[in-house]
């Protein structure tokens, strides 16, 4: 497989946000992305889900086995991995092998600890009775699991955490005292948020130190590793990882667009308007600003109607512009190399 239809697909998950074409796909990736989709969760999967999380969410919420941030994530991560569950037997799961205390792998159960998820049940301390797991799983029918991306592609590197948050500071024309005041704690100078809705990011070995741990959070989110909290770099494109990525383009965009004096994003005597040459003109110039590459006239004809006009309305265009620097950011040509 070529590394352009690699990128294509990895395109489709991305800009779709793991919807497999949803709004702000433009069609030619979601017609490619329907082709490709995993088998949706059901009610009694989310049911399962929703039953295990109590007991596992605390070590699999976010990264590579991140199968409790989300019913797609529960989905896509281990129901559709038939690894881990096999539609029709249960006893054929190491899904269950793990809840019975019988895994064949690295862990012989989950969760790790004195008792297995069986005793837990039978303590009262877990609700969901591994009977129920094993029935859900008798009446699985096979799950397609999405093609995208290719495992046996070719490799290529995701931005590190790191590597997002100084990217978005300098093409954004954003720094640390967008989001962060001084503040000193014990002696010691720390960094105090000017407030979670601007979605601020911070290394928790970063100086000054973040006093919010949320900061943190939303750092290892995007894959950040730390000394400090012992946890690992993660460059896996989880859906933890997509999920947050999302949200941050989103409001980190906003931010740029209203930051007073700002000409990261249109720089002096550029219009800023719902005309489309205007907007046109905008699209092609964030294409080289964002990924280096000139859109071509068919693609910025397909952002400005796929992404840019849904979200424009007679009076406001900041949404509009506040998509398109999103999808840019979202692209797999931003956050690969």
């Amino acid at each position: 497989m070529s590394r352009f239809v690699f990128l294509l697909g990895l395109s489709g998950v991305l800009s779709g946000v793991l919807s497999c074409g949803g709004e702000g796909t433009p069609s030619a990736l979601r017609t490619q992305g329907q082709a490709l989709c995993a088998t949706p969760a059901s009610s009694e999967t989310v049911r399962i889900m929703q039953g295990l999380k109590p007991t596992c969410e605390g070590c699999h919420s976010q990264g590579a086995r991140g199968y409790f941030a989300s019913p797609e994530s529960f989905q896509s991560l281990l129901v559709s991995d038939v690894r881990m569950v096999k539609p029709g037997s249960p006893d054929d799961s190491e899904l269950v092998r793990l809840l019975e205390g019988r895994g064949t792998g690295a862990f012989k159960q989950m969760p790790i600890g004195q008792k297995s998820y069986a005793q837990l049940v039978a303590e009262g301390t877990a609700t969901l009775s591994v009977a129920d797991v094993r029935a859900w799983i008798q009446g699985l029918a096979a799950q397609q699991r999405d093609a995208r991306p290719d495992p046996d592609a070719p490799r290529i590197t995701r931005m590190s955490a790191t590597q997002v948050q100084r990217a978005l500071y300098q093409q954004l024309g954003l720094g640390h005292d967008d989001f962060f005041t001084s503040a000193n704690e014990f002696g010691m100078p720390m960094a105090e948020s000017r407030g979670d809705d601007f979605y601020p990011l911070q290394p928790p070995d970063a100086l000054p130190m973040p006093r919010q741990n949320v900061t943190g959070e939303r750092y290892h989110s995007l894959g950040g590793g730390s000394v400090l909290n012992q946890v690992s770099h993660d460059r896996t494109s989880s859906p933890t990882f997509v999920l947050t990525l999302t949200q941050v383009s989103q409001r980190w965009c906003r931010r740029a667009l209203a930051k007073t004096g700002n000409q990261a994003l249109f720089p002096t005597g550029t219009p800023r308007t719902a005309n489309p040459a205007d907007v046109k003109a905008t699209l092609r110039r964030w294409s080289l600003h964002f990924l280096g590459e000139r859109f071509t006239d068919a693609q910025v004809d397909a952002l400005y109607e796929d992404v840019f006009v849904p979200l424009a309305t007679p009076t406001e265009t900041e949404p509009a512009y506040v998509g398109v620097c999103s999808y840019f950011i979202r692209h797999p040509h931003w956050i690969f190399y």
